[in-house]
């Protein structure tokens, strides 16, 4: 970062206009020039600038010895989040904060906020994911370009978990580009995700297909059942169900001796949708519930629920529908997961029989659907947009009918 880029990170956080910076020691187009590094002030200018910004002259040359630091800690924190020591990370990253926190440079406050991030996702803490978020977003224009590579992955991660598809892909394809031999694996791993729920499985098998081949070379095991699982679901979705089912049953074979819940959790649930698929309602439900027993945590049970919900539902049993609804908001409510918060609500009106309700139609218009836009989920874009076409068929209102019918071709 040049010198006149710091003058500007330090006016913007004083929360001085140009106008004043500038004031008696040179014009605000002058200013201008230094702050993008276009000129360099004069050793008087910087030295008045210093003064009215309350930083010490002196520190802003001695920034390399930082930023070696901090390079060096970021691909340590970065390894070890790739290599699931979750607990190792975060005590790194605490440790490089408490060390750096009477420095008050750019640097230092992009590196806590970027890798700040980067945790609290790891955590699963939405609102501070949220804040870190829109304030990296803010500051990253005074980042070193060794950063830019992390910036494009977790805020890819980030927009995946909470935020916009569509942005997660852009993120990701930039990083496609920056990220190094050894870790693209990874890129193709989350490319292939981001494709999958974007609706687009064809690229989404094209990615997984080119992640499994790396990580099978470098013997990642849990990598390569995790690429595994999500083929079963992108063949399953282009309507190859039996190779689907081929893949899953592979899977257990392999995992059910180890004992590993998740993955185990995860089969269960898939071959329950594929059975679903066949019409195959007592080993749908057998499916699903044997996951839900495999299930460890909140954040996985609340999808596996969501889907026995939409078999009781669909085969028009109430009680069960109703059990498995109060077991979802529960979960849901617990989570502050606003996703299945709506998915429930959704299904919630159908079990009241209100899906030809205006009711139905106002939350589907105000709530439910634009949060599957902004998120570009194109799978419950798409179920939401025919639930739509439903009721507006159902209540003769053709006209409304036909136009998001229109949406779907």
């Amino acid at each position: 970062m040049g010198v006149g880029l710091k003058i500007k990170y330090f006016r913007t956080k004083s929360k001085l206009t140009q106008k004043e910076l500038a004031l008696g020691v040179c014009s605000v187009s002058h200013l201008s020039k230094i702050e993008h590094d276009i000129v360099e002030p004069s050793e008087d200018m910087f030295d008045i600038f210093c003064t009215k910004l309350g930083i010490n002259k002196t520190d802003i040359y001695k920034e390399e010895e930082l930023l070696h630091y901090l390079q060096l800690n970021a691909l340590n924190i970065h390894k070890l989040i790739r290599s699931g020591d979750k607990e190792k990370a975060i005590l790194l990253y605490e440790e490089i904060t408490v060390k750096t926190s009477l420095n008050d440079w750019p640097i230092i406050r992009i590196f806590y906020v970027l890798f700040g991030l980067r945790i609290a996702l790891m955590k699963k803490e939405r609102e501070v994911s949220f804040e870190l978020y829109e304030e990296i977003v803010g500051i990253m224009e005074y980042a070193p370009e060794w950063m830019k590579p992390y910036y494009n992955r977790y805020c890819g991660l980030y927009h995946y978990m909470y935020g916009s598809l569509s942005q997660s892909l852009k993120l990701y394809k930039e990083a496609e580009k920056l990220t190094p031999e050894s870790e693209i694996e990874d890129i193709y791993y989350q490319l292939a995700l981001v494709h999958h729920m974007l609706g687009e499985y064809p690229m989404s098998t094209y990615y997984e297909e080119k992640a499994l081949e790396l990580f099978a070379r470098r013997m990642d095991y849990e990598q390569c059942v995790n690429c595994q699982l999500l083929l079963g679901i992108n063949y399953r979705k282009m309507g190859n169900l039996e190779q689907a089912k081929e893949t899953y049953l592979s899977i257990l074979k392999k995992v059910e001796p180890l004992h590993n819940r998740e993955i185990i959790a995860k089969v269960y649930h898939n071959l329950g949708m594929i059975y679903s698929d066949e019409g195959k309602l007592s080993e749908t439900v057998t499916a699903f519930e044997i996951s839900m027993d495999y299930r460890d945590n909140d954040h996985a049970r609340v999808k596996t629920c969501y889907a026995i919900l939409k078999e009781f539902l669909h085969d028009a049993d109430e009680t069960n529908s109703k059990k498995w609804l109060n077991i979802g908001e529960r979960i849901s409510t617990d989570l502050k997961d606003k996703e299945y918060l709506i998915k429930f609500q959704v299904l919630k009106y159908k079990l009241e029989k209100l899906e030809n309700d205006p009711i139905f139609e106002h939350y589907m218009l105000t709530v439910a659907l634009p949060y599957f836009e902004e998120r570009s989920d194109q799978q419950m874009i798409k179920e939401y947009i025919k639930e739509l076409v439903r009721y507006y068929e159902e209540c003769r209102q053709y006209k409304s009918a036909l136009m998001y019918l229109k949406k779907l071709l």
